[in-house]
């Protein structure tokens, strides 16, 4: 039985909330970025199989500090010759499994990252625009348990996991383990005139930690006509809302107040290998996967 082999690399992705000022909930507008990382830069690659999410006016699309890169396999083959991948098994190689620091001080307190990685059979439509709200982006992150909603090229996609051959939730908290305070460690940002020391120490953080991993979705038959894989980041420290205080802390808890803040990191590249068994479906299969997947693609106003 032949064997059959499809893989989709990522590149690195830099984030940069931009530089929010001290008093300030987040960066002025346009501060706030998602490029790929030059390749001169440590994590950076010329070659990637992905695209980053853009929005209507064809900016790449920011939503709540929430952002998407994506790729897909055309398996119309398959749906064509009646075949399959069965015995299918999915693996992911990572060049880091955390984000890589760039620069990142005075990290609002209590707020995460969240990174999602979907392969799925559904054909989400990813042209400019069609996932920005209602819908949008942070939808996507439900994949498996919520349709999305919305526009109507998407409405009900991915509403179950049936849709889902693999999907990898990531949460990324703040090192407390590898923090750096100014003066005597790191330097200071963007103290106000006072007294020296600076009124509030900079604190400069060195680390991420992974501190949750769930994975769901069933990869053992693989179908055609699309296959979609969706990399999605949530960067909840992207302003500093945890941080906003109506009165004068003491010096210990005055960074919103004295001090910048900034979220600069790279999301290092990984690539996503597909391999299975390719073989002719049975008629019953036929009858139950391309049910399903064609139904699931269906847009299904009864989701809005």
């Amino acid at each position: 039985m032949p064997r059959k082999l499809f893989s989709s690399t990522f590149g690195a992705l830099a984030y940069d909330s931009g530089i929010m000022p001290a008093g300030s909930q987040a960066a002025p507008a346009g501060g706030e970025t998602v490029t790929y990382l030059p390749t001169a830069q440590a994590y950076g690659i010329n070659n990637h199989d992905d695209r980053l999410y853009l929005d209507g006016t064809g900016a790449v699309s920011l939503q709540a500090h929430t952002f998407m890169s994506y790729d897909f396999h055309d398996l119309r083959d398959l749906l064509e010759e009646g075949e399959c991948l069965a015995d299918a098994m999915i693996g992911i190689q990572r060049m880091k499994e955390t984000p890589d620091i760039l620069a990142c001080y005075n990290v609002a307190p209590g707020r995460n990252i969240r990174e999602t990685i979907i392969v799925t059979n559904a054909d989400v439509d990813c042209d400019n625009g069609r996932l920005n709200p209602p819908s949008g982006l942070t939808q996507v992150f439900k994949a498996g348990f919520h349709p999305l909603v919305g526009q109507a090229q998407n409405i009900g996609k991915m509403a179950s996991q049936r849709e889902l051959l693999y999907c990898e939730r990531r949460v990324y908290a703040q090192d407390q383990s590898q923090t750096y305070s100014s003066p005597n460690q790191m330097g200071a940002m963007s103290n106000p005139a006072g007294p020296a020391p600076p009124l509030t120490p900079t604190r400069w953080l060195n680390n991420w930690l992974m501190i949750d991993r769930t994975v769901t979705g069933e990869a053992d038959l693989v179908i055609g006509p699309t296959l979609m894989v969706i990399r999605l980041i949530e960067v909840l420290c992207g302003d500093r809302d945890s941080q906003t205080i109506t009165t004068v802390p003491g010096n210990e808890a005055g960074e919103f107040l004295n001090n910048d803040s900034r979220v600069y990191l790279t999301f290092t590249p990984f690539t996503l290998n597909v391999v299975g068994n390719k073989r002719k479906l049975t008629e019953t299969e036929k009858a139950i996967e391309y049910s399903n997947v064609f139904l699931s693609n269906q847009n299904d106003p009864r989701s809005a």
